[in-house]
């Protein structure tokens, strides 16, 4: 009974069961899509940090490396095998440097051998080619010793033999898990050198000192690691706890432990918990809304199903069955077809996940079935449940004589339930909007996206009332013209009982496409404009750190136009600085005049050049100085020492010049090597008061340079004094400093300015700029302002990098240093790069770091409301369009009636198009009106970033292409379909219909 039932309605039970996958799937597409989303986060915070932030390295000079590093890591299936090590420190006899001798399994393979081979016995070792060391010289390191611990023979170095020379790798290879074992100018620096390589026999043959025991309780002076990575591919959403704890252990460990974990996985994790917790909030908000709009769906469909059923359930009433069966007998259908759309649903969202994930995740994505989205799919169902049990009540509770009416009478809709929802509609989004009571862990108000939503309902069920209003005003001027087509739309318009469902449903879905649309539109925007200023130019080269006078050089080589590269090197504050060629940031950097009052680029950056004093250059052997002074206090000793900034070597070089007595002398000291091949720079001569044991009164000694010379090949050449400043005393240029306990004071070349001119972001004051340095040492004088600077993401200063360069002492290590450039062909300028010296790091272009953005939570979570809004509106309007065509097939007497009784069937034809018309373009405009209303709304607060950018201000520009596209096809296809449906309504339309029994 209930499957011929079926049968007899099978194309209204078709829609039915079609209808009820949308909330089905929509409510598990959230869990599905969330869980996917996570992944893709995780795989992306893992892939984009530094090698330390993927991974431990974990360290114990107690042995038993590899059980510790098992129980670290136990119940981890996203780790790689470790990669083991060890190592030891030593000095040599007679030699200060310090020797790291080590081993790590693989390293042969990330060494490039210049001379010999690798090591493969015990006491062989390879040593860079920076070391000075030859193929089969013996290195004796104190702390490596022949004897055994006890023996009472005395301790003997053990011979090392080189059997290797390797030129040092990429301090940047992951597999050195971002030690610096290599001096980055490829010569070892003060203390230090570079790494000595063995391999593990070498510490069965040998006995190193040093404090720790291996495994059995012998003494070793070795150290044991094992490094361990995250493979991001074998990453989860669901791993994130366990990746968490892993990170929690390794930071107990120094406490609880003797193991020390050197990690930044605690960065990652903070990054990647900020991106999953931003994606939370606002799915949960997409699908709860789509979900909401499924119901409504619901609501109409299975009343229609019902309503189909009304003459049976008549008959069931006039044959005495009671309301309580009759109802009962009314949800048999609809539960049945409810229940069949659970696990297609549920199916249908996979399936849908799984495509949206493979569009809009990254490649490789796994997409996994949560068991919160079954439990979404069955509580979306049970709003078909609902709907059904209210259409059979009504249909139970109706009189029978109604049922077989075949046109029923108009009954008023009442207002009750629509104040109720306007109301609360008004009070949702007073509460949205003006409090802000939905917020993520970032802070940023992610209820906001529960305001199209809002706002498309409450405008749909105002549509919903005014349109029959209007269509009952024009009521006397169809009495008097327009023919007999406008007279019976507007009527039917006015009393149809299809009208406002109908309405409703298309403004709620095309409110929240047309929000979807605009939202997307203007954050890709909002992304794009960020990602321009944020990376300065279209493509920014990192390149490895070089002198700042060097990269300037290589720049202006390699692009001899002035017009396609800019040097950049990046403090990162705050506040931050960008230090770069002015005249070539004009050229290629990211601008937009109105943040800075009109003023061009080229304009806001003219003033930052400085002076061009020239500096002073040492090149040769030796450096001599000639200083008067005054007399050192009794037991005071006052050493005079200069900074230089030497080649190749980022770090400023202090060389002792000696101790003043008497109150003049000359005092001269060797000048580094490099110094003989290449000018080295004069930045400064410093002092350093060191006390007697006892003393009563603190030491103040004026002195005075009064001449300079440098020897090379044997020759003494004099120096021009060049004009002086003293950082301390800006009134005092005559060459004279003060030495002093407290206050000492600097003695500088006047080749800069005090306060380097600058572009300014933000109102910096007197803030100190960190400076190539990062020693804070002035403010700046703002010579332009503006909201937004290429390179900045917060505030700071764009100064001319030639300046900045004069004034700090050397470049810190936190420097980064980059190539910006507007030119197509980024390879040709990164191999001009190579050629003038420089090595490429990496690339990054603007539309990266705007897909990046996209990649993120709120990005995520906005894809999925486009998405799934679209599918909504246009199941939406289909929906509509079979709800007015069942309506009009149930007048299919009256039409025939009305052809009987003379009317033209044109007339007919121009009645059922406007209709149809009338009532699906109110929706569609509505909802349109009310997505554009919602997006002005709402758009400045919802969340599109994890971390909001400081800087530049987001436009929020909604695009009209897309929103037009959208309109523009909606009533395209509104046209189409309601031709199409009236065509074939009229050819159903006979004059022997009128003979049929009714149905």
């Amino acid at each position: 009974m209930i499957l011929r039932g079926l049968w007899e309605r099978r194309t209204l039970s078709l829609v039915v069961l079609l209808i009820a996958l949308v909330p089905i799937a929509s409510a598990a597409v959230g869990p599905v899509y969330s869980a996917a989303a996570r992944t893709a986060i995780a795989r992306n915070a893992l892939e984009t940090a530094p090698v330390e932030g993927r991974g431990w390295r974990y360290t114990t000079r107690f042995g038993g490396i590899e059980e510790k590093l098992a129980a670290f890591t136990a119940g981890a299936r996203f780790t790689t095998p470790p990669v083991l090590g060890m190592e030891t420190s030593s000095g040599r006899v007679n030699d200060e440097s310090v020797y790291t001798l080590l081993w790590q399994d693989g390293q042969c393979e990330h060494l490039t051998l210049a001379k010999g081979r690798c090591p493969s016995a015990a006491r062989e070792v390879m040593a860079s080619a920076a070391s000075g060391f030859k193929v089969g010289q013996r290195v004796r390191l104190t702390s490596i010793v022949e004897m055994e611990p006890g023996a009472a023979t005395r301790r003997v170095p053990a011979p090392l033999t080189v059997v290797g020379i390797y030129r040092p790798g990429s301090p940047s290879d992951p597999f050195w898990f971002g030690r610096t074992l290599f001096s980055p100018s490829r010569a070892p620096g003060e203390g230090r050198t570079d790494a000595l390589f063995t391999v593990p026999e070498t510490r069965l043959g040998t006995y190193a000192i040093g404090g720790g025991t291996d495994a059995s309780g012998r003494p070793n002076g070795w150290t044991d690691y094992g490094i361990v990575y995250v493979d991001p591919s074998r990453v989860e959403g669901a791993d994130v706890p366990k990746l968490a704890a892993i990170q929690a252990s390794a930071e107990r460990a120094g406490r609880q432990s003797e193991a020390i974990v050197y990690s930044r996985v605690a960065d990652t994790l903070r990054r990647l918990t900020a991106d999953t917790g931003s994606l939370g909030v606002p799915t949960l908000l997409v699908v709860a809304q789509l979900v909401g709009l499924g119901w409504m769906l619901l609501f109409q469909t299975v009343g229609d199903l019902v309503r189909a059923r009304s003459a049976e359930l008549a008959l069931a009433r006039l044959r005495g069955h009671g309301r309580a069966r009759v109802w009962r007998y009314a949800l048999t259908e609809p539960v049945l077809l409810l229940a069949a759309a659970v696990p297609l649903g549920l199916l249908l969202g996979r399936v849908a996940a799984d495509a949206m994930a493979k569009v809009l995740l990254p490649p490789g994505i796994p997409v996994t079935f949560p068991v919160e989205a079954v439990a979404a799919g069955v509580a979306a169902m049970l709003g078909g449940v609902l709907a059904a049990a209210l259409a059979a009540w009504r249909t139970a509770t109706r009189p029978v004589t109604e049922e077989w009416r075949r046109t029923p009478r108009r009954s008023a809709r009442g207002w009750v339930l629509d104040a109720v929802v306007l109301a609360v509609t008004a009070v949702g989004l007073v509460e949205l909007l003006a409090t802000g009571v939905i917020t993520d862990v970032t802070g940023q108000s992610s209820g906001a996206l529960a305001v199209p939503g809002l706002i498309a309902l409450g405008t749909a069920l105002l549509a919903s009332r005014a349109v029959p209003v209007l269509a009952g005003r024009l009521f006397g001027v169809t009495r008097r013209r327009g023919g007999l087509g406008p007279f019976l739309a507007l009527r039917q318009v006015a009393r149809g009982p299809v009208t406002a469902g109908s309405v409703i449903v298309l403004g709620t879905a095309f409110g929240l496409a047309t929000f979807a649309v605009s939202a997307w539109s203007a954050t890709s925007g909002d992304y794009a404009e960020t990602a321009r200023f944020h990376n300065g130019a279209p493509t920014a080269i990192t390149v490895r750190p070089v002198e700042p006078s060097r990269l300037l050089a290589a720049v202006d080589a390699a692009d001899p136009s002035g017009t396609l590269a800019a040097p950049v090197v990046r403090m990162p504050g705050p506040p931050q600085l960008i230090a770069t060629d002015p005249a070539r940031l004009a050229a290629v950097g990211h601008w937009r005049p109105e943040l800075a009052g009109g003023r061009s680029l080229a304009s806001a950056v003219s003033g930052l050049t400085g002076p061009g004093t020239p500096r002073v250059w040492l090149k040769g052997e030796r450096f001599r100085v000639a200083v008067t002074h005054d007399l050192p206090p009794e037991g005071w000793t006052i050493r005079l020492t200069a900074l230089l900034r030497v080649p190749d070597r980022l770090s400023p070089t202090l060389i002792p010049l000696g101790e003043l007595r008497g109150r003049s002398g000359v005092h001269a000291w060797n000048l580094p090597p490099s110094c003989r091949n290449a000018a080295c720079e004069l930045r400064a001569f410093q002092g350093e008061p060191v006390p007697p044991a006892e003393y009563t009164e603190s030491a103040f000694v004026r002195v005075r340079v009064t001449a300079m010379s440098v020897r090379d090949d044997g020759r003494w050449t004099a120096l021009d004094l060049p004009p002086w400043r003293v950082d301390e005393n800006p009134r005092e240029r005559g060459g004279t400093f003060g030495i002093t306990p407290v206050g000492n004071q600097t003695l500088r070349p006047d080749t800069y300015r005090a306060e380097p001119a600058a572009l300014a972001v933000a109102d910096l004051g007197r803030r100190a700029l960190p400076g190539l340095d990062n020693a804070y040492a002035s403010p700046v004088h703002a010579v332009a302002t503006s909201a937004a600077a290429p390179g900045l993401t917060e505030a700071g200063a764009v100064v001319d990098l030639e300046q900045a360069d004069r004034m700090a002492y050397g470049v810190h290590e936190q420097a980064q240093f980059q190539v910006w450039t507007r030119t197509s062909d980024v390879a040709a300028l990164e191999r001009a790069l190579a050629e003038q010296g420089l090595s490429v790091v990496s690339r990054r272009h603007a539309g990266e770091l705007a897909a990046s953005f996209a990649a993120r939570g709120p990005g995520l979570a906005l894809l999925l409301l486009l998405v799934s809004a679209l599918a909504a509106a246009a199941l939406a309007l289909g929906r509509t369009v079979l709800a007015l065509r069942t309506a009009a097939r149930r007048r299919g007497y009256e039409l025939a009636a009305l052809e009987a009784s003379g009317a033209k069937m044109g007339a007919l034809r121009v009645s059922l198009l406007l209709e149809q018309l009338i009532t699906v373009m109110a929706g569609t405009l509505s909802g349109v009106l009310a997505g554009l209303v919602a997006a002005q709304a709402a758009l400045r607060r919802i969340p599109q970033f994890t971390e909001p950018p400081v800087t530049p201000p987001l436009p929020h520009e909604i695009a009209a292409a897309p929103v037009a596209l959208v309109v523009g096809a909606a009533l395209l296809v509104t046209l189409l379909a309601a031709a199409t449906v009236s065509e074939l309504l009229l050819r159903g339309i006979r004059v022997e219909r009128l003979r049929d029994a009714p149905a």
